[in-house]
């Protein structure tokens, strides 16, 4: 930001010019950029649920149990 009494650059922190001594005019606040974090968290938790469903049906996690074996051949009999 420039001094509005001689001019000087002084850095955005600064309410003193460094040069003159002139008190510097206070920056508006800028206003936080609101971020999509649910909508990260459902991408995150589909890319998730896809990994599993995945390594279910390619047997990598074969040892998980009788119960996702039934609960994929109910989805597999549900899709026919």
């Amino acid at each position: 930001m420039d001094c509005p009494k001689c001019g000087t650059w002084n850095p955005d922190d600064k309410t003193r010019c460094w040069r003159c001594g002139a008190d510097l005019p206070k920056l508006p606040e800028r206003k936080k950029e609101r971020r999509q974090g649910s909508q990260t968290w459902v991408w995150i938790a589909a890319g998730l649920i896809f990994v599993v469903m995945t390594l279910l049906r390619c047997g990598v996690l074969r040892r998980v149990g009788d119960q996702v074996g039934l609960i994929l051949k109910a989805m597999d009999a549900a899709t026919m």
